[in-house]
C-alpha cells in the first residue's frame, strides 16, 4: 500500500486499491485527519466519476449538491458524477474515512501532485501556478465549484503550461491510460 502526507496538517492518504489494481474500474484510500485539521477542500465536481464516503473514526462532514450530512462510523454516502460536493470535520476528533472513485481515471495522480505541491510549499493549499498546472491536465476529470467554468477552460491552462515552461510548476504530466 502506498501512502501520501500532508505534512503541514499530518493528512494521509493510504491507496489501499489504485488504478492500475482494478484496471482503472475504481481508486480506494482510506483518509486520516488528525483533529487539529480546521481547513477542508474547496468544494468541486468530478464529471465522470462517483464517490463514495464511508466514515470510519469520528464525524465527517459531507456536503452533496446543497445538502450537508455528517457521518458518524460506519455510515455512507455516495456522491453522483458531476455534483458538486466537498468533505470536512465536523467534530473535534481525529477522523478517518474511506473513500472510493467509480472509475479512478487520473484521481491518484490529482492527490498525489497536490499534495507534493503542498508539502513544497509548507502550505494547505497548492501554489497558484502549481494548482492551474495540475487542474489543466485532468483534462475535464476535475473542476473546482468556486471558480467559473470559463475561467478553468481557458486561463488555467495557459497559466499553467506557462508556470511549467517558467519552472514555477514542478509537477509531472499524467500518464494515464483511463
Amino acid at each position: 500500500m502506498r501512502q501520501i502526507r500532508l505534512n503541514v496538517i499530518g493528512e494521509t492518504i493510504t491507496f489501499t486499491k489504485t488504478a492500475a489494481e482494478t484496471n482503472g474500474e475504481y481508486l480506494e484510500f482510506v483518509c486520516f485527519l488528525p483533529s487539529e485539521r480546521k481547513a477542508a477542500p474547496p468544494k468541486h465536481i468530478h464529471p465522470f466519476q462517483e464517490e463514495y464516503f464511508e466514515c470510519i473514526e469520528g464525524e465527517l462532514g459531507v456536503f452533496n449538491g446543497n445538502e450537508k450530512k455528517v457521518l458518524l462510523p460506519g455510515q455512507s454516502a455516495i456522491i453522483p458524477a458531476n455534483t458538486k460536493h466537498g468533505w470536512f470535520a465536523a467534530g473535534n476528533s481525529n477522523i478517518k474515512f474511506k473513500t472510493v472513485f467509480k472509475p479512478a481515471l487520473d484521481i491518484e495522480w490529482l492527490l498525489t501532485e497536490t499534495f507534493e505541491s503542498m508539502n513544497r510549499a509548507h502550505s494547505a493549499r497548492p501554489s497558484i501556478p502549481e494548482a492551474c498546472y495540475i487542474f489543466s491536465e485532468m483534462k475535464g476529470q476535475f473542476y473546482l465549484a468556486s471558480v467559473p467554468l470559463l475561467i478553468q477552460k481557458s486561463i488555467f491552462p495557459i497559466l499553467g503550461k506557462t508556470s511549467k515552461l517558467l519552472g514555477f510548476a514542478k509537477n509531472v504530466k499524467p500518464k494515464s491510460k483511463w
